[in-house]
């Protein structure tokens, strides 16, 4: 086993080990943890509620740590670019068991800054501006290193293209229906779950190269999901908002 693929591994099996920890706390106690950003959140087609109490629950202790140090939330929020930046240089090159392990690092840090600033009441503006910006270019580097991967076949460099355009249609849609005050369609591909398989996709692709009987990665298959799914809800979202804009219910 390489060095990429045991990577992977030891990081799932640090997860399952929390996962574990988590499941038998929750029955000790009779109850789990539930998190007011979770619930705001809220959960969507293929990403439930309770897999985002889990994370959130994980990295706590990190942030209270945190919060007892100089690290501001705008530092965590500059290190989730940084970590997105190197991600991408190794997606681009193939090294996708390091990628998952660098995205991994940048999603991490998207959640440590918010807990991290409601730990030490540094919550403002500026920071919540920050951190949209930060994971909108991440969100791009991702999957830009994904079409650099996949340069030399057009119809695969077109999904991540397809995948770059749906994701940004749906925070463009979020932000369109916040201002007009409308209720869109929850939909599937929300950044959250768009993480969450674009993470798996790379921990697939850094065990297995190719997938059983095709000569593609995993992240092959996760590309086209994005770029479907996520172009299908942002459709949907748009519907909602041009009825909403003529004055149709």
């Amino acid at each position: 086993m390489g060095s990429e693929s045991l990577s992977v591994v030891v990081v799932f099996g640090l997860v399952l080990l929390l996962g574990l920890i988590y499941v038998v706390m929750g029955f000790v106690t009779g109850t789990f943890r539930h998190y007011e950003r979770v619930d705001r959140q809220g959960d969507s087609l293929l990403l439930g509620k309770s897999i985002m109490n889990f994370a959130v629950w994980s990295i706590e202790p990190f942030a209270r740590w945190l919060s007892r140090r100089s690290v501001t939330p705008n530092q965590i929020t500059l290190s989730s670019i940084l970590f997105g930046l190197l991600a991408a240089a190794c997606i681009a090159t193939g090294h996708f068991g390091y990628g998952f392990s660098m995205a991994l690092l940048s999603g991490v840090a998207d959640m440590l800054d918010g807990m991290l600033a409601r730990f030490t009441g540094k919550t403002d503006r500026s920071g919540v501006v920050l951190d949209s910006t930060v994971d909108r270019y991440v969100d791009f580097f991702l999957l830009a290193g994904c079409a650099l991967y996949f340069r030399d076949d057009v119809l695969t460099l077109g999904v991540c293209l397809m995948a770059i355009l749906g994701s940004f249609m749906i925070s463009y849609s979020t932000a369109k229906a916040e201002a007009m005050a409308v209720e869109v369609p929850r939909g599937a591909m929300k950044r959250t779950e768009r993480y969450v398989y674009l993470l798996l996709g790379l921990a697939a692709s850094g065990i297995w190269p190719t997938l059983w009987l095709l000569e593609q990665s995993p992240i092959w298959l996760v590309l086209w999901l994005l770029a479907i799914l996520s172009n299908w809800s942002a459709v949907n979202r748009f519907r909602a908002l041009y009825r909403a804009a003529k004055g149709e219910h």
